[in-house]
């Protein structure tokens, strides 16, 4: 009896291809994203993106910009921006991962002559730079890190005599590659503040986990077409003068008001527990949710309107949801991620959600500057929505 049991399970797993989807492919699937994540965000593969400024204008400057430039482990905006200000605009607005300008002589011991920016959802990404600096520094530019540390140790052995003095001088000036020297002091840190009184990380998750489980509810709901189709409602109803489109339409403004509503409680918690300024930011946040809840929707009734069981359609959700979520940054932060998983990111309805959410939660921006985020999510609810009403109406024929 065991043994009937035993291959009774195994025919039926065998035979359901979601069912081998679900056992066979979405857990290497989802095994390879974080290995690849959390692999970058320990090696070389974690690249980000810099923002990089100078006041200073000299050969030193132009070598240590020649010597960033050429370092493959991180990604340097092409333009060199002229001030503090305009670093931290670019940081502030999403542009760039972390800022740095070099605002001082390199050679000078009274101040940093680094200063990094640091936007608080991505506090790893300073101490990162920093220490690229210092690499650079005493690996490349060893004749300014020996120069920096001359005089103090010039301090501690009561001075040089001349002879010492010149010595030192012609060793500085021929310097290319050397060992690396101590560069500490040579790089000082900001970090950008909070509109409100909420953290970036708590801003940051409040619009992942809000596009996360509008997906999971919205491929919930949308999976009772398949029921009302195998009971012969939609059949009744097509009959109709509006036939199909009419269940279609309703299911896809039912699960969009839901969405908002769920999204609603999210941000009142957010907003009373964790001082996030939802009431300041609310003509933003609620264009931002109703597009949003409209990308869930549309997604929701496509896969409803493509498969042909419930239990398709509940394997093909789950395989959509935990993708495009451990990819569009509702697990894990996307700055994180190698740059191919992030450009493969900008394919999820989550990546652009947590972009518009962070513009209107944390950047503070009007909806005309969060246009290019709003946008990718409007077309997908319109476009999964059209679909689904398209496929559901080609059923009737088959």
């Amino acid at each position: 009896m065991i043994l009937a049991a035993l291959r009774v399970m195994l025919l039926s797993v065998v035979r359901d291809r979601g069912a081998l989807a679900m056992a066979f492919i979405l857990p290497p699937a989802i095994f390879v994203i974080f290995a690849a994540i959390f692999a970058g965000a320990s090696g070389d593969e974690l690249r980000l993106r810099v923002a990089y400024g100078s006041t200073i204008s000299n050969p030193a400057a132009d070598r240590f910009e020649t010597a960033l430039r050429a370092e493959s482990s991180m990604r340097v905006d092409a333009e060199r921006l002229a001030s503090e200000e305009a670093v931290r605009d670019v940081v502030k607005s999403g542009g760039a991962d972390v800022g740095l300008i070099l605002r001082g002589e390199l050679t000078a011991l009274d101040s940093s002559p680094f200063l990094v920016i640091v936007d608080p959802g991505k506090l790893m990404a300073g101490p990162i730079i920093a220490g690229q600096v210092q690499r650079i520094i005493g690996a490349k530019l060893t004749d300014i890190g020996i120069s920096r540390t001359a005089p103090t140790i010039e301090t501690l052995v009561g001075g040089f005599t001349p002879e010492q003095k010149a010595r030192l001088d012609a060793t500085i000036s021929q310097l290319a590659t050397d060992a690396p020297e101590e560069t500490d002091g040579i790089v000082a840190s900001e970090t950008l503040s909070v509109d409100g009184g909420a953290g970036a990380t708590v801003t940051y998750y409040a619009g992942a986990v809000a596009i996360l489980f509008l997906l999971f509810s919205a491929m919930q709901g949308a999976a009772t077409l398949i029921e009302e189709r195998f009971s012969g409602i939609v059949d009744r109803l097509a009959v109709g003068p509006a036939g199909t489109d009419v269940i279609v339409l309703g299911k896809f403004v039912f699960l969009t008001a839901q969405g908002c509503l769920q999204v609603a409680l999210i941000l009142a918690v957010a907003g009373a527990f964790y001082d996030v300024d939802v009431l300041g930011k609310l003509p933003a946040l609620a264009v931002v949710t109703l597009l949003s809840a409209g990308a869930a929707a549309g997604l929701g009734m496509l896969v409803a309107a493509i498969a042909t069981t419930k239990q398709q359609a509940q394997t093909a959700s789950t395989f959509i949801v935990l993708v495009c979520s451990a990819i569009g940054g509702s697990m894990v932060p996307r700055f994180m991620m190698p740059p191919w998983l992030q450009d493969i990111g900008w394919y999820t309805p989550n990546a652009w959600a947590v972009e518009a959410y962070q513009g209107a939660l944390w950047r503070g921006q009007p909806l005309t500057e969060m246009l290019p985020s709003m946008l990718p999510l409007g077309g997908t609810a319109i476009v999964g929505l059209l679909a689904a009403l398209l496929i559901s109406r080609s059923r009737l024929q088959m």
